[in-house]
């Protein structure tokens, strides 16, 4: 359950089993608030599953040092917006290997309101998590997530995009299209990296089918999958 405890407020992002015949298009999701002076549940279908996969998309990126300047999220309906920030020397950019190795972090935000959404309960909340908190704040999520949906992900689409991330850096998201459709979880496939098409070995963190309107990117231009690797390439 994803859930940390932020001098001595506990904040809690959960995904909930989606409801009976849900088509999986919103998450179902609870979030609460608790310490010495407010205690606050909401639960509902706010965030769209296409948000809450970039969400976790981009706490990886941040972890992986991905970014090099501040990158922001919002989610309107559910009263929230997410803030990265990566390290920095004197507001200046480092190098990627420097941004992995240092903290980093990310502010939650939030607004609370009234169980008939029409009035705010108090100003804004806000709660800010260092490495240690967002990777596991992260991990927890995307565990939920998974298990929410991997019925409505199972063998359903035209394409099967896969999460790939390089060596030692699992939870860095980059997508990739299987033109086979036999890619899972937990393989290890070789693709061309980055501007220069390096050929190499990456894990695949997840698997999404998607159709042309809920692909994460363009199919007919995303790169593909080489092949998967052998054991002993591994």
């Amino acid at each position: 359950m994803p859930t940390i405890d932020l001098q001595r407020t506990k904040f809690k992002f959960s995904v909930l089993p989606p409801k009976l015949f849900s088509r999986g298009h919103w998450v179902r999701t609870e979030i609460s608030v608790d310490n010495e002076y407010v205690k606050y549940t909401e639960i509902g279908e706010n965030v769209l599953r296409t948000e809450l996969e970039e969400w976790i998309f981009a706490m990886f990126r941040l972890l992986a040092g991905a970014y090099a300047k501040e990158y922001s999220l919002s989610f309107e309906r559910a009263g929230l917006a997410v803030d990265f920030y990566p390290h920095m020397v004197n507001g200046e950019e480092v190098s990627r290997e420097e941004r992995r190795r240092n903290d980093c972090v990310m502010v939650i935000r939030m607004l609370m309101r009234s169980s008939d959404k029409k009035r705010l309960l108090g100003g804004v909340y806000s709660f800010l998590l260092h490495r240690e908190d967002i990777q596991t704040f992260a991990s927890a999520l995307r565990e939920e997530f998974d298990a929410a949906f991997a019925k409505f992900e199972r063998n359903k689409g035209k394409y099967l995009f896969i999460g790939v991330s390089p060596k030692g850096y699992k939870g860095c998201n980059y997508w990739y299209l299987d033109p086979t459709k036999t890619v899972k979880k937990g393989d290890h496939v070789w693709v061309r990296m980055g501007r220069r098409n390096v050929e190499q070995i990456v894990y695949v963190d997840c698997v999404k089918y998607c159709n042309d309107d809920t692909a994460p990117y363009d199919p007919n231009r995303v790169k593909r999958i080489l092949r998967k690797a052998t054991d002993g390439e591994i």
